[in-house]
């Protein structure tokens, strides 16, 4: 059980039902039934459920987390890959779940799925999502200033433009990261 509860929608505070129903549009356009975002009582689990608990943050984490996942500067396949760099390091169980079932309909195979939980680059990637992986595992590990010639690596494949963008969605990442595993946002059950 989370540490924050999931919220039911009746009992939400006026500013928690303004982020509450902000949330729950902008995840069903992004990712339609593509994962379990509500439980059984209709109140928002995973990132959502503590982020209801200050609400004043609600909007913009959820404004920059959707601009980040929407960024036309990697493709969906490019940032999947750079969310499980970040997840083969935090292992955050709900973003796991729900981010393997978006990576499978994007046609990432289970091993690759797998080998990139696991700090492995997948085989079988075209150059840039290699480096993608690649590059987002190296800015999860590294401590203090990345070396330049990683940085210069990866922008002779991907361009300035879109390491930046590596670098937004690791961000993102880890910051959904924190939020769920100090709440310790569980996996959803089935429904």
């Amino acid at each position: 059980m989370s540490r924050f509860p999931p919220i039911p929608p009746d009992q939400l505070t006026p500013e928690q039902k303004k982020g509450h129903d902000e949330m729950d549009y902008l995840a069903q356009k992004t990712f339609g039934s593509t994962f379990t975002m509500k439980n059984n009582e209709g109140a928002l689990i995973g990132p959502f459920a503590p982020l209801l608990y200050t609400p004043s943050l609600a909007s913009p984490w959820l404004d920059l987390s959707h601009k980040v996942i929407i960024c036309p500067l990697l493709t969906p396949r490019e940032r999947e890959l750079a969310c499980f760099a970040v997840l083969s390091r935090t292992k955050t169980a709900y973003t796991i779940y729900a981010h393997t079932s978006i990576a499978e309909r994007l046609g990432l195979t289970a091993t690759q799925i797998s080998d990139a939980l696991s700090g492995i680059v997948p085989t079988d990637l075209n150059e840039r999502e290699s480096v993608t992986y690649k590059f987002a595992l190296q800015l999860v590990e590294m401590r203090g200033p990345m070396e330049a010639e990683k940085f210069e690596a990866a922008k002779a494949v991907l361009g300035r433009e879109e390491v930046a963008a590596v670098m937004h969605t690791v961000g993102s990442f880890l910051y959904s990261s924190v939020l769920m595993n100090a709440a310790d946002v569980p996996v959803p059950e089935k429904q």
